[in-house]
């Protein structure tokens, strides 16, 4: 018989008295405490207490490139150690420092905490990783790592709220409405939910891109067959997992490699979507966007996983 999840509450201090500055955040139910540092607060703020000891420390920020969420995770003694290589980094704009009262981590549990971290954010491929290809979990004493897989679990819960996603599992189709779209040969399946829409697993994509294809999407496409969510199906992509998009339009524009608007899904039946469920009305055109940067190269066999010439604007 499982054990039903119980609801707990989450303090917030605005140490800076305003959202955007430092906030330190407290959990009813667990023993760590996170703090999220903007980038732009990161000199007043790096050597507070809370960072003198053992923990985590997470950057996150977007991918230049494709506007999906990336992701550093490190852990460390001392923050301050790892100062220089923090800033160093150009992608992050907030850090969020993990520690636990009463110094209850030591290394081990910080390096252990780590590699789980790391571990499920390439298991989900919801996100760029900054990090190196890592090797095994490193071992603990059974004691310690039942603490240290609680702190990580009750962590992973605390993210999202932290605003970073890039530990959470795309939702599950319940009762939703699946829509179906199709065209150019393709054939993809998918629900709006949670403000997302979640394209499914065994749908597929087109690899013949339309001169009306953002080159964010298809940077987009290039880091999702290099995260293995696509993968080479003959003459199309195939999503090998669920996966979840910021908009109906954004997926349907992928799934197309065309400019494309969020009524492209339909119900099964083949009528437009019903109202509520596709909240979006088109992907935008932006003059700051393909216009005036160029728009990048088209994915072929020998260039899809090439990173394209120019970078995109990140789009959120």
């Amino acid at each position: 018989m499982s054990t039903p999840q119980r609801g707990f509450s989450i303090k917030t201090f605005l140490a800076d008295g305003e959202p955007d500055g430092l906030q330190i955040i407290e959990h009813s139910q667990w023993i760590g405490r996170g703090m999220i540092i903007p980038r732009s607060k990161f000199n007043e703020h790096a050597h507070r207490a809370e960072t003198d000891g053992t923990g985590i420390f997470i950057l996150v920020g977007l991918s230049t490139s494709t506007g999906v969420e990336r992701v550093f995770v490190g852990q460390t003694a001392h923050l301050r150690e790892r100062l220089d290589e923090i800033r160093t980094k150009s992608f992050w704009n907030r850090m969020i420092v993990l520690t636990a009262d009463g110094q209850r981590l030591h290394r081990g549990h910080a390096e252990y905490i780590e590699a789980r971290l790391i571990q499920i954010a390439r298991d989900l491929k919801t996100c760029e990783i900054d990090n190196p290809e890592t090797g095994h979990t490193p071992m603990l004493s059974e004691p310690d790592a039942a603490d240290a897989d609680f702190f990580c679990d009750q962590l992973v819960l605390l993210m999202p709220v932290m605003g970073v996603d890039a530990f959470k599992a795309p939702p599950a189709l319940k009762d939703q409405a699946e829509l179906r779209l199709s065209g150019k040969g393709v054939v993809a399946t998918g629900f709006s939910v949670g403000g997302q829409f979640i394209v499914e697993e065994g749908s597929t994509a087109t690899r013949q891109d339309a001169e009306s294809c953002p080159g964010h999407i298809l940077d987009l496409r290039r880091s999702l067959l290099e995260r293995g969510v696509l993968s080479e199906d003959g003459k199309l992509y195939r999503f090998t997992q669920d996966f979840a998009f910021d908009s109906a339009a954004r997926a349907a524009t992928l799934v197309l490699a065309e400019m494309s608007k969020g009524g492209a899904w339909k119900d099964p039946k083949g009528d437009r979507a019903p109202a509520g469920v596709i909240d979006d009305i088109e992907e935008e055109h932006e003059e700051t966007g393909d216009a005036r940067r160029g728009r990048a190269r088209p994915l072929s066999r020998s260039t899809e996983l090439k990173p394209t010439r120019v970078a995109a604007r990140a789009e959120r």
